[in-house]
């Protein structure tokens, strides 16, 4: 008995852990960005409609005025023997650090609660994966805002809500993969999960890499760092894989458009790792991080995107060409930039005729630049020899008729 005891403690110390559910992956929505992107741009239709396919996270936020309609659509599309991802965003004053997705209508723990609760009644039993709050936890180690705020104190609120009367729900936190970069920063990550699961909440682990780009094999290097420093092994991971299948560019760690995106691996729970529950699309591959064009954005953002959310050709495009189904001869590139994104292609191949228009253009001005130099030295070859005359005249001059 004494056994069991201590089995309960550790459990309410660290919060109980919900298991992996067996049931397949629900396709659920299409988003309505890529809906809108087929008709505004035929020549990604092919690319768009396989990405399509794949489950693609709905995101639960306030931000959005439509999320609950678009949920209860969700639900219908996804029968009780299928999973749909939801991702809750809609903390009051999210985002507080970049400012780029801190818009909604949660004003207070009042209306966030609310709006958690409004969640939990619409899912009910069913299976369900909720990824909670993606930056609300790293900024809580980072970020006086974030504690100003109260992020932390609200998830330990919202979380019971969500899985307490649901056992077929896994809920993993977010947090940023910039939390483990140092042994004292993952000291730092594990207080404050003790803090949030003190309560006793039902957490399966944690969301690694959500609306980023680092690679798997760092990615699951970071949930055994998260493991180790807990003390237990009953924790998972899930990684979003949209966007990083060839990694940010060495050295760099560019969080908005990077221009370095390569479409990932598709959501699947076939990870080849016990840490790793699931590879999951976390963000809608193509849709813009932002505008980018702010302070402390490196050269490797797609400056002047759109706003957060909102389909980005350029982007796009060129995560495709990088991508999975480019790489395993599963779709063919668009071709249409490059990675500088200064050189526009047709079909895939460089346009030819481009070229010998700017190569006639340079050659014109060449020539003519050689006729009008050589009939300026003409001209100033006339005026100084009639100078010349003008000064021999003068020479030979009596003084009176100068005058």
């Amino acid at each position: 008995m004494r056994f069991f005891g201590v089995v309960a403690a550790v459990a309410a110390y660290f919060g109980a852990v919900s298991a992996q559910s067996d049931y397949p992956l629900c396709p659920g929505i299409v988003p309505s960005s890529y809906t809108t992107a087929k008709s505004q741009y035929p020549e990604l239709s092919n690319a768009i409609a396989k990405v399509s396919k794949n489950q693609i996270a709905t995101w639960w936020t306030d931000n959005n005025p439509s999320y609950y309609t678009e949920m209860q659509k969700l639900l219908n599309l996804c029968n009780e023997t299928s999973i749909p991802t939801v991702i809750v965003y809609g903390l009051p004053n999210k985002d507080c650090s970049a400012g780029e997705s801190n818009k909604g209508s949660n004003t207070d723990a009042t209306t966030y609660l609310k709006f958690v609760k409004d969640l939990a009644d619409l899912v009910g039993t069913r299976p369900v994966i909720y990824i909670m709050e993606p930056d609300a936890f790293g900024l809580h180690i980072d970020s006086p805002c974030a504690k100003t705020n109260g992020y932390l104190d609200n998830m330990m609120s919202a979380i019971p809500l969500l899985t307490n009367d649901n056992a077929n729900a896994s809920l993993y936190v977010d947090i940023g993969y910039w939390a483990f970069n140092t042994t004292e920063r993952v000291q730092m990550v594990a207080e404050a999960w003790k803090q949030l699961v003190s309560k006793g909440a039902s957490v399966r682990g944690i969301a690694l890499d959500t609306s980023n780009y680092r690679k798997n094999d760092e990615m699951i290097d970071t949930c055994q760092k998260f493991v180790t420093s807990l003390k237990t092994s009953d924790y998972r991971c899930v990684i979003d894989t949209s966007r990083n299948y060839l990694g940010p560019k060495e050295g760099t760690a560019e969080w908005c458009n990077n221009r370095y995106a390569a479409i990932g691996i598709p959501p699947t729970n076939n990870t080849a790792n016990d840490l790793i529950d699931y590879f999951l699309w976390l963000k809608t591959p193509g849709e813009s991080d932002g505008t980018c064009s702010g302070g402390g954005i490196s050269s490797d953002a797609l400056k002047n995107g759109p706003a957060a959310g909102q389909f980005y050709e350029k982007a796009f495009s060129l995560m495709w060409d990088r991508g999975f189904y480019v790489d395993k001869k599963l779709g063919d590139k668009i071709g249409r930039y490059t990675l500088d994104v200064d050189q526009v292609n047709e079909g895939g191949k460089t346009s030819w005729v481009a070229i010998g228009v700017v190569a006639a253009v340079c050659i014109l001005l060449v020539v003519g630049g050689v006729m009008f130099k050589r009939r300026y030295d003409a001209k100033q070859g006339r005026s100084r020899a009639a100078n010349r005359q003008v000064d021999a005249e003068a020479a030979v001059r009596k003084p009176y008729l100068s005058l």
